[in-house]
């Protein structure tokens, strides 16, 4: 039985709307982990993709482990359901937060949750479907008749994996900005003023990560000034309206 707006809320309560929210959250994440081992397959395929590409002609990958490749379904399964339920659950946990926030603070964290995830998911996007091919062609293109490439199964799901929750990161970056500016960190200015020195920066990063192409350096510099400058925006407008 719901309460009515007027009715206070114990501390039972509470616990009890938490424990009820996290159970939904568990129970999905096991049918999202059961429905994608059932397809673990088709997502390894899918994950397979930036190396067939980058693989010299009659390389292929290997497991050395006798349960790797089982562990490799297990893992693929783990994340696809984690992807699959943290929408749910983040939405699960702006339910049990929303009887206490004011009107305002419901359409702030609508626009932060919205604009955040978006910004995950096209850095995760932008992950796999440009770095990724980059770096591996690099990194493969080693190969040669003395040198075999013959990456390892698992190895490379990890870095594969890491890659593209890497990138979602990255792309979260403008939040961190604003959210800086608006705790008073730095001034609503502060990003505009020092461009130069933060390009140089992210210039320096896609340099590590693409050590040696300069077009793919660039390939990934430009993004990450774009990353830079949506923050720089972001940063000022946080601070005007709140002002």
């Amino acid at each position: 039985m719901k309460k009515t707006v007027n009715e206070a809320y114990t501390l039972q309560d509470h616990l009890s709307e938490l424990r009820k929210r996290l159970i939904n959250c568990v129970i999905l994440f096991c049918l999202a982990f059961a429905t994608a081992y059932a397809f673990s397959d088709f997502l390894i395929s899918f994950l397979f993709e930036p190396v067939k590409q980058s693989l010299p002609q009659g390389s292929t990958m290997v497991f050395t482990a006798l349960t790797e490749g089982f562990m490799a379904h297990l893992k693929v399964a783990f994340w696809a359901a984690m992807v699959v339920t943290a929408p749910f659950a983040i939405y699960q946990l702006w339910q049990f937060l929303l009887p206490a926030l004011y009107e305002h603070e419901k359409r702030s964290l609508r626009r932060l949750i919205l604009i955040g995830g978006g910004l995950f998911i096209f850095g995760a996007i932008f992950g796999y479907w440009v770095i990724l091919p980059v770096v591996l062609s690099l990194s493969l293109g080693y190969a040669s008749t003395n040198l075999q490439a013959l990456p390892r199964l698992q190895n490379y799901l990890i870095f594969t994996l890491k890659s593209i929750f890497l990138f979602g990161i990255i792309f979260e970056m403008p939040f961190v900005m604003a959210g800086a500016t608006r705790i008073g960190l730095v001034s609503r200015d502060y990003f505009k003023k020092h461009r130069k020195p933060a390009y140089i920066l992210l210039f320096l990063v896609a340099a590590v990560l693409v050590p040696s192409d300069i077009f793919s350096q660039l390939l990934i510099f430009i993004p990450f000034v774009a990353i830079y400058e949506v923050g720089a925006f972001l940063s000022s407008g946080f601070i005007n309206k709140k002002r």
